[in-house]
């Protein structure tokens, strides 16, 4: 009798004066058995590291500039292809004098053929429609970018507006194959949308991606200016080149 009360209490542990099975007291315990080993793996596990910070832009050096001189075919890469290198450009260099002259050979010559396109009485009128419009809206910009103290040169508010000129004329380069085949293919029938309808809107979506373009170098380059007004500065602005493009637009007789 005494052997078969040892064997029945074998698996049962008192415990404050209750018997408890052993299985029962396990499963009680499990789930603080599960944290602690999810701790031991975590703890064990490699801590990955951190993504390393991206580097800052470069700016384009006085040797890929010279370079640009030789090959100015080349030249569409300097306005589109690296918006970030460009406005690391201007905000270290303070838009070196080789790099503004590159951007206003483009704005005046990336447009001449879709002025072709227009007729040859026209070939300047594309060019003139948006550096022109610059050229009246850029002191303005400087004057505000003054009142609110930015720090933006000269030569800085110069290239923002020659960036938006030659990036818009480059799309007028790309689009003039397409308005030629337009103008030559297309029927001059009321009920038909003209192709100088067309045109005009290619030149206004040919300023949009230059504004985009702008605001592509203002946000890849660091330190372009320490105020933040100038941003909100650089929208109202917009705003008033916009005015002046329509009237030269209209003066230039482009919508006709």
């Amino acid at each position: 009798m005494g052997h078969q009360r040892i064997l029945d209490r074998a698996p049962f542990e008192t415990c404050h004066g209750f018997a408890r099975p052993l299985d029962q007291r396990l499963l009680l315990n499990a789930p603080f058995v599960l944290s602690r080993a999810v701790e031991v793996l975590m703890s064990s596990a490699p801590v990955p590291e951190p993504p390393a910070p991206r580097p800052a832009p470069e700016p384009f050096s006085p040797e890929v500039l010279a370079e640009l001189w030789r090959r100015p075919h080349r030249l569409y890469e300097l306005v589109l292809a690296a918006p970030d290198r460009l406005g690391a450009s201007f905000a270290r260099s303070g838009a070196p004098g080789s790099c503004l002259l590159l951007l206003l050979c483009g704005a005046g010559l990336f447009a001449l053929p879709y002025g072709l396109v227009l007729g040859w009485d026209s070939w300047w009128r594309v060019s003139v429609l948006y550096l022109g419009s610059t050229l009246i809206c850029l002191p303005s910009l400087h004057v505000c970018a003054s009142f609110i103290g930015a720090r933006v040169s000269i030569a800085q508010v110069l290239a923002i507006g020659l960036l938006l000129s030659a990036a818009a004329g480059a799309f007028t380069l790309g689009f003039s194959p397409i308005l030629a085949f337009l103008r030559f293919t297309m029927e001059s029938e009321a009920t038909q949308i003209s192709w100088v309808s067309i045109s005009n809107v290619l030149l206004y979506v040919a300023l949009g991606a230059g504004v985009v373009q702008l605001w592509r170098c203002f946000a890849g380059a660091r330190g372009w200016t320490d105020s933040a007004l100038f941003a909100l500065v650089l929208v109202f602005w917009h705003g008033v080149f916009l005015y002046v493009f329509l009237q030269m637009h209209r003066v230039l007789e482009l919508a006709a």
